[in-house]
């Protein structure tokens, strides 16, 4: 666990002691890296976890089925170039529900044959501090090997899936109440634990039944030793051409809930007050291409698509940046933990970010970042044209987000207090 002392630097503090009485923790990373598109956070999430356990226990082990890894190893599947999404013409004659209903059939055999590859009675011998799954309909392999080692459950939600994609516009008539009813509602119940990773989650979970003294809410965190204000950004802004330029950036993957093209509407008003405003826009998804045409058409010159970049590149890029956007194009499906908030904020970067969800309460509007209301391109033009004309407060704002994220928001907390709350309760 990290702590930050008056200079701001990082301090690491003293492993607990009931962490000694373990070897190491267990995760269960279900969900393939093949098929995804783009950098997959969930993985990066997955990875996150796995390394603080490593940095408490000594050991930890994610299974995946691509096998056992390492974190280091998580983090590099989650960033392949092959990950690059592009839509394949023929899905747009398909009917959505149709689509849905065969991705469900599909995750469910591979959820049976992931079940199948895992052996619980390899990890007899080994103290294992707790099990922790990821959650994704049809898999609770993680609860079944909790339960043959007699150890804690820990079940990690960003989204209950059906509720999810409800908010998100997916209909599953009929067996989406069925799946809730026979497959989540029983696991998230079963759990010891479930770490979900917002307040608007954490209630969602209550609301199915599952008692408050078995919920965290643990948002999304960052390697505050990787992601730092130190790492040199120079070499990607020369890579391309922004050595001159007051560089605006983002990060992720491009899917339509991310509301990109608020960011390139904002840089469309800016043509003529901010001249050497620059975008660049970090990752792959399959809403890319439409940005890209977008940008086009407002004449948003000077913005570079970089495509998927390498987890290890990504500190570099980060600080390549002046400043730093989340975006949103509706308040009220906004449920998630961004992961790029807290990469962000660990690089020192000034955040501009919609006043919404986790993120007003996290963001202290003025002192560690800028809210703008949700969806308003204007807002978010006026906060980028203030930021470039006061270096002084991107700086303070800068440092303050860089405290807090040391602070608050390392993958090393969100351990220690899952495996308070497990031990704790046992």
């Amino acid at each position: 666990m990290n702590d930050v002392d008056a200079s701001g630097a990082v301090a690491q503090a003293v492993t607990p002691e009931a962490g000694q009485e373990a070897d190491g923790a267990l995760f269960i990373m279900p969900r393939p890296s093949t098929g995804q598109t783009g950098p997959v956070a969930v993985w990066v999430t997955a990875a996150g976890w796995a390394g603080a356990a490593r940095r408490m226990w000594g050991n930890s082990w994610l299974i995946t089925p691509e096998g056992v890894l390492q974190a280091e190893e998580a983090r590099a599947l989650a960033s392949q170039s092959h990950l690059t999404a592009r839509s394949r013409s023929w899905r747009r004659f398909v009917p959505k529900v149709a689509k849905t209903a065969l991705k469900d059939i599909r995750e469910a055999r591979r959820a049976r044959a992931f079940d199948r590859s895992v052996d619980a009675e390899q990890w007899s011998d080994r103290r294992i501090a707790f099990v922790w799954q990821r959650h994704d309909l049809f898999h609770d392999t993680g609860l079944r090997i909790a339960r043959h080692l007699g150890v804690p459950f820990v079940l990690f939600v960003d989204a209950p899936v059906i509720w999810e994609a409800r908010r998100w516009g997916v209909r599953r008539p009929g067996w989406g109440t069925l799946l809730e009813k026979f497959d989540e509602n029983p696991l998230f119940r079963a759990a010891d634990l479930i770490a979900c990773v917002s307040d608007e989650v954490a209630a969602e979970v209550a609301r199915r039944g599952v008692p408050a003294d078995r919920i965290m809410v643990t948002p999304c965190g960052v390697d505050v030793h990787t992601f730092t204000p130190d790492v040199p950004g120079g070499s990607v802004r020369q890579r391309h051409g922004l050595e001159d330029a007051f560089v605006v950036g983002w990060i992720g993957s491009f899917r339509q809930f991310h509301g990109i093209d608020v960011v390139i509407e904002a840089a469309a008003e800016l043509k003529d007050s901010v001249q050497d405003l620059a975008l660049l826009l970090v990752g792959d998804g399959s809403e890319r291409p439409r940005i890209e045409e977008k940008a086009r058409a407002l004449g948003v010159d000077r913005v570079v698509f970089t495509g998927t970049v390498a987890h290890d590149e990504i500190p570099a890029h980060l600080t390549a940046m002046d400043v730093s956007l989340i975006s949103s194009s509706d308040a009220e499906t906004f449920h998630y933990s961004p992961l790029k908030l807290r990469e962000y904020m660990a690089c020192g970067l000034p955040v501009i970010a919609p006043r919404t969800g986790e993120l007003a309460r996290l963001i202290s509007d003025g002192e560690d970042g800028l809210l703008v209301p949700p969806g308003d391109a204007s807002a978010v033009a006026a906060s980028i044209k203030r930021l470039r004309h006061d270096p002084a407060l991107r700086e303070a704002l800068g440092a303050a987000a860089r405290a807090s994220a040391v602070r608050h928001s390392s993958w090393d907390q969100q351990v220690a207090r899952a495996h308070q709350a497990v031990t704790g309760a046992r």
